[in-house]
């Protein structure tokens, strides 16, 4: 398998043959790739590879903040009006904070 990296070492094309050479890039033949997600950059110094998830982390936090943010609202807003659905918005915030603090 071919990699090919700008002077950063930022992995820019994964090929199974060869790689025609582009001006300011090198050229690696790899045994295997870490495995890694949409989203994320990955990263190769010659010897070993790094996996930066840091953008793709932070934008799926962003998308999950307005629906976060509602369902707090959502929940408080219950508590004070003393409704029955109390437990039940408190129980959907709860999972949604959950996902966003694993993310």
């Amino acid at each position: 398998m071919w990699i090919q990296c700008d002077s950063a070492g930022t992995v820019l094309r994964i090929q199974n043959s060869r790689i025609n050479s582009r001006p300011d890039t090198i050229d690696y033949e790899v045994e295997s790739i870490p495995h890694f997600v949409d989203g994320d950059i990955l990263f190769y110094d010659g010897t070993s590879f790094t996996i930066d998830s840091t953008q793709r982390i932070a934008a799926a936090k962003a998308a999950l903040e307005p629906e976060l943010l509602t369902a707090h609202a959502r929940w408080q807003s219950a508590v004070t009006l003393n409704l029955d659905c109390a437990a039940h918005c408190q129980a959907k915030y709860e999972a949604l904070r959950a996902e966003y603090d694993a993310l």
